[in-house]
């Protein structure tokens, strides 16, 4: 008897766990979020937790989805594990205060978010966009080397519109220079996730800092990566002279041009060039704004799992 007692209790405890990943399977609009005993609302964002352990979010409940990432239920500690490449929001652990087929609410990090389930997307008849096709950039990794196959960084770094010095008493008038951007993902049509990106230079620390835009709150969020130091700015150049995104391992000045941005026309120099990651990238640097790009694209031709190309557009700057 007490053996069969054992077993029924087994089987309930399987059954509930079963039964408590299964109801988080679904789309779950953010409701409210509580952090610092402040209790934020109006969200729009919904995550939908697939049955093959695939994350998907939506900017609304009439959005496309996108894949986000993935999510696992950990059982033992009852809580959602979740990974992503794409940005913070989609990873790590939520410890699961409250799940019914109506309600989802977890803990992740100091903040308790709130869910209410969806039946359903209501998503608009799709109209196939036409001028929001995956950039493409046609040079090669030969084109950024001189007549004899070579690369000098010194010579290119010369051709560049800033320094380092102009670049650092620029932005100390400015509190933020913020980009908007479209994210692709192989070769649908973009999402809108990697909205905005936050500029910030920091006088009293001395760094500067870029913050992405979070759904969850509605602003713009420290990211995990350290702020860039410029206490040492003769040493750092390198890094500075491309300010703010990637440093390119090869690149190439190819010329001027006027280029037109939601706030204003601005004479740019343009540089070609490929990361580390052997990302393409192709900079408008402002010439009188130093640090400050009129537009940048970055494309991935890799096929590899979350793949990306961005294109980032000027948009403010304060």
């Amino acid at each position: 008897m007490k053996n069969i007692s054992i077993v029924i209790t087994l089987l309930f405890v399987v059954f509930t766990v079963n039964a408590q990943e299964k109801i988080i399977i679904g789309n779950w609009q953010l409701t409210t979020v509580v952090e610092d005993g402040k209790t934020s609302d109006g969200f729009k964002t919904v995550f939908i937790f697939l049955e093959n352990g695939i994350l998907n979010a939506a900017r609304s409940a009439t959005s496309e989805p996108m894949e986000v990432g993935t999510w696992i239920y950990n059982k033992k500690q009852k809580s959602i594990v979740m990974t992503s490449d794409l940005h913070s929001d989609f990873r790590g652990e939520a410890t699961l205060i409250k799940v019914d087929k109506k309600v989802l609410v977890y803990k992740k990090g100091d903040a308790t978010l709130s869910f209410t389930k969806l039946a359903k997307l209501n998503l608009p008849a799709k109209i196939k966009a036409v001028t929001t096709i995956k950039p493409t950039l046609n040079f090669t990794h030969d084109d950024l080397l001189d007549e004899k196959g070579a690369f000098y960084y010194e010579e290119e770094a010369e051709k560049l519109p800033w320094k380092i010095k102009e670049v650092l008493s620029f932005l100390k008038d400015y509190k933020d220079i913020v980009y908007t951007a479209s994210n692709f993902k192989g070769d649908r049509e973009p999402d809108n996730f990697l909205v905005s990106s936050r500029i910030t230079y920091n006088e009293d620390d001395q760094t500067i800092d870029v913050r992405e835009y979070s759904f969850f709150q509605n602003d713009y969020i420290e990211m995990p990566a350290n702020p860039i130091s410029i206490s040492d700015s003769e040493k750092h150049q390198e890094y500075l002279f491309f300010f703010p995104k990637e440093k390119l391992d090869l690149f190439k000045v190819i010329g001027t041009e006027m280029l037109e941005t939601p706030i204003g026309n601005f004479e740019c120099t343009i540089v070609e060039g490929i990361d580390n990651s052997d990302h393409k990238i192709k900079y408008w640097m402002i010439d009188n704004k130093p640090g400050v790009f009129a537009k940048i694209i970055i494309v991935n031709d890799q096929n590899v799992p979350f793949e990306y190309s961005n294109i980032y557009m000027f948009k403010e700057i304060k």
